[in-house]
């Protein structure tokens, strides 16, 4: 992958290919949802999440990090690869792996641990095996097992997969803005941040969202972060970013926070941050570049751990049980980055292949977006 040759002027630039930090800070991110997570197993509830920027807790701010990161660099893979079914190979081996192994670690490992049925009883439940179909088709992601966690003060056994929906959705949406010719030019992927910040203030400003289903509302919150993130790298060759943008934008977000236009703010001023933080040159740090990507295990792993450990020891801080469940999260993650994700990530050639039904791949790259 190739990106355009980047300008020497001020400010941080995007580089070519993999010179950036974009893989420890999607591991800081995921490192961010545990810490909210944590304070709302130990005190029994999502309202327990401290407030981290104005009203945003640290779970919400880190989604929203995920989200604009993940818009960046899809769209930049989508643009590049030029080729729907290599796209969709790519992002297809990214989610569902990982997330089958998850599912089946949960349910036949962690859950006869953590339930107070008798064990034949839970693996004879024909709810249970109604589970895998929920969760991999994400038309119910709440994982509620028989008889397990019934007394903390959250009944799931893996509450993060519920955002898993609304990043296939961006998938999908990335590759039909493809197929349908709307990525050729820059304000054509400027739009897919623009409609929905449009109808985030409007359904904010007007109680839109309230007669919906709260699906409505999470799928205006990340479709505008994630179409940031494109619109990032749309502009990628005429952008600059500028640490002193930060205390701007978060003024900025400050004037605004009893408004609904708070969200486009905060989503302004991390997605600058973001930038900054992947693209800053710090050689002496050059080996984070190349840490195996442990954030996706992270994310889905650390809830089930922390489960279990506030089951088997009720009395635990929020410090304590972030402490105790970090080496066994990362542990797990590394385990399916290294036995799951990256071998089969590996593959994403063959299912691209096969997924063209025979067509020929494109002889040429997507040249740079025009005006």
């Amino acid at each position: 992958m190739t990106m355009a040759r980047t300008v020497k002027t001020k400010g941080v630039a995007v580089r070519d290919g993999h010179d950036n930090f974009f893989t420890p800070l999607r591991l800081v991110f995921a490192l961010m949802v545990m810490v909210g997570h944590a304070f709302v197993i130990t005190r029994g509830g999502v309202d327990h999440e401290p407030q981290m920027l104005f009203h945003y807790t640290p779970s919400y701010l880190a989604v929203n990090l995920f989200f604009i990161a993940s818009g960046f660099l899809v769209t930049g893979s989508m643009f590049f690869r030029n080729d729907g079914p290599a796209f969709a190979a790519a992002r297809l081996l990214r989610i569902y792996p990982a997330l089958i192994v998850h599912v089946a670690f949960i349910l036949f490992l962690l859950g006869p641990v953590a339930t107070s049925w008798p064990v034949g009883d839970y693996l004879l439940d024909p709810g249970l095996w109604l589970q895998p179909f929920k969760v991999l088709s994400f038309a119910n992601t709440d994982l509620i097992l028989p008889g397990v966690f019934e007394g903390n003060g959250e009944p799931y056994a893996s509450h993060p997969l519920w955002t898993l929906r609304f990043e296939m959705i961006c998938y999908v949406a990335t590759g039909a803005a493809f197929a349908l010719g709307l990525m050729r030019r820059r304000w054509m992927v400027l739009a897919q941040f623009a409609l929905p910040a449009m109808v985030w203030m409007a359904g904010q400003s007007f109680g839109l969202f309230d007669g919906l289903p709260a699906t409505a509302e999470s799928l205006t919150r990340f479709g505008m972060a994630y179409g940031l993130g494109a619109t990032l790298f749309a502009y990628r060759d005429r952008l600059r970013y500028r640490w002193a943008a930060l205390p701007v934008l978060f003024v900025l977000a400050w004037g605004l926070r009893d408004t609904a236009l708070v969200e486009v703010a905060v989503n302004l001023f991390l997605a600058t941050a973001v930038m900054l933080l992947a693209y800053m040159r710090l050689p002496r740090l050059a080996a984070l570049q190349r840490w195996p990507d442990l954030s996706y295990g992270a994310y889905i792993y650390h809830w089930g751990v922390m489960q279990l450990l506030i089951q088997w020891w009720p009395g635990l801080d929020v410090a304590a049980l972030f402490v105790l469940a970090l080496p066994v999260v990362l542990a797990l993650s590394w385990l399916s980055w290294t036995m799951v994700e990256k071998p089969m990530l590996a593959q994403k050639g063959d299912l691209g292949r096969w997924l063209r039904f025979g067509r020929g791949v494109p002889r040429t790259r997507s040249a740079l977006m025009l005006n």
